[in-house]
């Protein structure tokens, strides 16, 4: 029965992934074993209804990406995300407001703003922001800049600073420099913890844009 049950479940994942129409075999194992993972890890008793629990996945791995390094296990990922929608209102944002748009104006806030939230003293998510934001600080205690050794990577976290969120397109417009180029430059300073990046809300049918903004 367990054997039927999960064959149905891949059947409806591949649906969903049919609907978007950009999968491979791969990416699907890849997906699936994930969620097999969520299931065990969050003992849910099945992935029934699919939609619903793939849906809840990908924004655990939202805040994954958010947040990375510091979530491991999705027993983590559960906890921040409950934290993440009690926050909404903590911060008189709106319902719609996506995970990373609440990740990204916390991240923003300093030490003092954070511990003012009443969140809780053992809120997972105020841990990981005191340590990021401690160790931001340790790492830019010499220099309040820091060390880029590419040009255009300092030209456009200055940009995203003053003028972020913005998206790819809107950094090619302005800075005239290739999209290629834009993108590896993003890269670097995501890597470095510089920047974050989330989806904004769809301005036409199709995918919703990405945004871009710094983290200093």
């Amino acid at each position: 029965m367990d054997k039927e049950r999960e064959e149905t479940e891949l059947k409806d994942l591949k649906r969903l992934f049919e609907m978007k129409g950009e999968f491979s075999e791969d990416m699907i194992q890849e997906t699936w074993n994930s969620l097999k993972k969520m299931q065990e890890e969050l003992e849910l008793p099945s992935l029934y209804p699919m939609k619903q629990h793939y849906y809840f996945y990908l924004r655990l791995e939202e805040i994954k990406n958010a947040l990375a390094p510091f979530p491991t296990d999705f027993l983590q990922l559960n906890q921040l995300h409950v934290e993440i929608n009690s926050l909404r209102d903590l911060l008189e944002l709106p319902p719609t407001s996506s995970i990373s748009e609440v990740i990204t104006l916390i991240r923003k806030k300093s030490l003092d703003e954070l511990m003012a939230l009443e969140i809780g003293s053992d809120s997972l998510l105020l841990k990981i922001m005191l340590l990021q934001l401690s160790t931001k600080k340790a790492n830019y205690a010499i220099d309040e800049k820091p060390v880029l050794v590419h040009e255009l990577d300092r030209k456009l976290l200055e940009i995203l600073i003053s003028y972020g969120p913005l998206t790819r397109p809107e950094l090619v417009e302005v800075t005239g420099v290739a999209r290629s180029s834009i993108y590896d430059s993003l890269r670097r300073l995501h890597l470095k913890g510089l920047i974050t990046q989330y989806s904004g809300k769809r301005t036409t049918v199709g995918r919703p844009m990405t945004l871009f903004d710094a983290l200093i």
